[in-house]
């Protein structure tokens, strides 16, 4: 059997690992110590935020097929908040909806940990650097300890990632290298004591934030108030390496103008800076393979950057690695 290195425990990484690994040695590496990538939740003590990813859609069928077999297992749950859209003078209006909305239960990482069980997956590891060795891949980690020879590499990371990690050797590297992501941050904000809102989600305009989330009204979330604030990616782009505590400050201030809530003494109050948010320019292609070299990378950033994106992606390079490549 070939022996495959996947980079990333995101969902791209994890639809590969649980279709590849019936037909091939699959080692999963991912850097954090958990699941999940943008599909993040945090937990401290009674509050719960999905700082990363807030939904989901469904508009192919085979992600429809996906959601519906995590529907049916408990993973999966459909959201359906009451919507507006807020204002930086304060004001709102009410926001609708046309396509259902799902979210991953009791957290956004439930999914990909759902899919790790059984899968060979080293956690806290980050791939350093990938080198030829003889006629397989010799990979390090960023303290420069082998993680052992592959015969396929294959990333799931973002895009400015992955050109980085890849070797010269990728025929792919210049399409990777064209890819723009943007970042986002995410101001987690716990109360309490509760307010009464009229609305369960926002969007904001005409300020820093431009989504707000009360994280306890997606299903399985217990009660405790949690508000998601997340930076529009060109905000957050102008002020990524902006100190941490002043970008927090004015995301604050943001939340309190848009929704009339002043945040005297919260019980929590986070900030999570994600470098790799949004996709400004895709690959526009449904994965990048080099079958020569046996290399890969794939992610959401070869399509319109959502989860669906991810999934996509993974399914096509899995359909493409066993049809075309001898992986079957």
């Amino acid at each position: 059997m070939s022996s495959i290195a996947i980079i990333g425990a995101g969902l791209s990484g994890m639809v590969l690992a649980t279709r590849l690994s019936p037909k091939a040695e699959v080692t999963v590496f991912e850097k954090s110590r958990g699941y999940g990538g943008r599909m993040s939740t945090r937990r401290m003590d009674d509050f719960q935020f999905d700082h990363g990813a807030q939904y989901f859609t469904a508009h192919g069928a085979g992600f429809q097929g996906f959601l519906d077999t995590l529907l049916e297992a408990g993973h999966v749950a459909k959201w359906s908040p009451r919507l507006a859209t807020l204002t930086g003078n304060g004001s709102a209006q009410p926001l609708e909806w046309n396509a259902q909305r799902y979210v991953a239960t009791p957290g956004m990482n439930s999914i990909c940990k759902a899919m790790a069980e059984g899968q060979n997956i080293v956690p806290q590891t980050e791939v350093g650097s990938i080198s030829q060795e003889g006629n397989k891949w010799a990979l390090q980690d960023a303290a420069g300890t082998p993680l052992g020879p592959f015969d396929w590499v294959i990333s799931t990371a973002p895009a400015d990632q992955s050109a980085r990690l890849m070797p010269e050797a990728f025929v792919e590297g210049p399409a990777l290298a064209a890819v723009q992501m943007q970042g986002c941050y995410a101001l987690m904000v716990g109360l309490a004591e509760p307010q009464t809102l009229d609305w369960d989600a926002a969007t904001v305009k005409g300020a820093p934030l431009g989504w707000i989330a009360v994280n306890a009204t997606k299903p399985g979330r217990g009660t405790a108030q949690t508000f998601v604030c997340q930076s529009t990616n060109d905000w957050a782009e102008d002020n990524l390496e902006r100190d941490q505590a002043e970008v927090q400050q004015i995301l604050l201030d943001s939340f309190e103008a848009v929704t009339g809530i002043r945040v005297v003494e919260p019980a929590y109050l986070g900030l999570h800076r994600w470098r790799y948010a949004a996709v400004s320019k895709p690959a526009n292609a449904p994965f990048l393979l080099d079958a020569g070299s046996r290399l890969a990378a794939c992610g959401d950033w070869c399509g319109a950057g959502k989860i669906e994106a991810a999934f996509d992606s993974a399914s096509a390079l899995v359909d493409a690695l066993v049809e075309n490549h001898g992986l079957g």
